[in-house]
């Protein structure tokens, strides 16, 4: 099972590859939610891409006060809208493990090299005592 099959409502919001995903961001303004998602620039774009998408908020009665106030309208945010940001925080967890572990690894390179290097001049600095 590919790994886009896990991200069916990006799939079907129109992002092809999920890959390219960088970062999202999430806001309400008034009757709409509001998910921007910004995607990694590639060699020869001049600014990096990110689309916007506009949800409206589900309208709803609430019982409240059990009774004293029988139902209060509120709003909600959609179950698409969940759901994509549901995915985006999944897909954005998995890349940011990834970084973080990239870069570990590449603390751990330097400071093997640091090691070996003090080592080869500690040695040479053995050889010349002798």
């Amino acid at each position: 099972m590919s790994m886009e099959n896990n991200f069916e409502t990006l799939s079907k919001m129109g992002i092809e590859n999920v890959h390219d995903i960088e970062k999202f961001t999430s806001r309400t303004e008034g009757e709409h939610d509001i998910l921007k998602i910004y995607f990694q620039r590639h060699h020869g774009d001049w600014f990096a891409k990110s689309k916007k998408f506009k949800f409206p908020r589900v309208h709803k009665d609430r019982r409240v006060n059990e009774g004293l106030v029988t139902y209060r309208p509120t709003t909600e945010p959609s179950a698409i809208y969940l759901n994509a940001v549901e995915e985006l925080e999944k897909l954005v967890a998995t890349e940011k493990n990834t970084v973080d572990k990239k870069a570990l690894l590449l603390e751990e390179i330097d400071h093997l090299e640091k090691v070996v290097q003090r080592k080869i001049i500690d040695i040479r600095r053995q050889i010349e005592e002798l």
